[in-house]
């Protein structure tokens, strides 16, 4: 593809890498939802096109909103090149947002409020992230809220079981903001690296509780892969930063992995799925699945 052109600007601007990790999020809410006794597993497809609608819009109002410090900082990208207009990515943006929430309604009005909550920290993000240290929270909140929706779009009410993978997502993508700037800052003192490093582990730690609580036999073997990929990030993938920040926006869907994983055969063990099916199947193999499109998504375009 040639890296000059409109559609790898397009690409790139989408972050089209993260949009597996999209679906991954939202699967865990899913899946969670229909094992819960009287909901049989079903995929809502419509809901999955408003996620990666929700993600990809957010990234163009950012990229709208950023073009003046984007011509100084960030001149590769599209807008400070002049390859498109700059009320188009606000079109897009608006547009797409807009049709998230129609599309969302069909799902009942929880799963309304829960979108237009996104959408309100999408803005919010927007908005302050350039100008205070804390825009990493609405930033984590909003990857916080993908399985939330996907909960709540099957069961119709919100479950304190989304919350493990809810919490932990948003732990860690605060921990990866916080790590990124670690590493790009010498002035940064070792114990505010080892901070977000523990947020890292606390962040998996958290998912975990969920299928520990069930299963505890059972429960601790999503933390494997997630712990390894982590170790590759702060060792092998430590430099560049633009690799680091990469490796661990790729390593989104392992927090997913950390609950389906175990969550799988604990499902399988009461009765709940059968060897076999789509709902075992999708619980054991989406999220690796995610992380490794993403992984090669990434030589397709930028993650960040």
């Amino acid at each position: 593809m040639n890296k000059e052109g409109k559609l790898h600007a397009l690409l790139a601007t989408a972050r089209i890498a993260n949009v597996p990790s999209v679906l991954s999020n939202l699967a865990v809410g899913v899946l969670l939802g229909c094992a819960t006794e009287g909901a049989g597993f079903t995929w809502p497809w419509a809901l999955s096109v408003a996620a990666v609608m929700f993600y990809v819009s957010g990234n163009f109002l950012n990229d709208w909103a950023d073009r003046e410090w984007d011509a100084e900082h960030r001149p590769e990208r599209a807008l400070p090149r002049g390859l498109f207009r700059e009320g188009l990515y606000l079109k897009v943006a608006v547009g797409g947002m807009g049709v998230g929430l129609v599309i969302a309604g069909f799902y009942g009005w929880v799963a309304w409020l829960v979108a237009a909550v996104l959408v309100g920290l999408i803005v919010l993000y927007t908005r302050v992230h350039k100008r205070v240290g804390w825009s990493v929270v609405p930033m984590g909140l909003c990857r916080a809220c993908l399985p939330v929706l996907g909960f709540v779009a099957v069961r119709g009410s919100l479950g304190g079981q989304v919350l493990f993978p809810a919490v932990g997502l948003l732990l860690y993508v605060v921990a990866l903001s916080l790590s990124a700037r670690g590493e790009s800052r010498a002035d940064v003192e070792p114990g505010e690296k080892w901070m977000a490093r523990g947020m890292l582990v606390g962040a998996g730690l958290v998912a975990a509780l969920l299928p520990l609580m069930i299963m505890p036999l059972v429960g601790w073997i999503g933390l494997l892969p997630f712990f390894m990929w982590l170790g590759l990030c702060v060792t092998k993938y430590r430099s560049p930063v633009p690799a680091h920040v990469s490796a661990l926006l790729a390593g989104i869907p392992l927090v997913d992995w950390i609950v389906l994983f175990p969550m799988a055969f604990i499902w399988l063990k009461l009765g709940r799925v059968e060897a076999g099916g789509g709902m075992f199947l999708t619980a054991l193999l989406l999220a690796p699945f995610c992380y490794v499109l993403g992984r090669m998504l990434q030589r397709l375009a930028p993650a960040t």
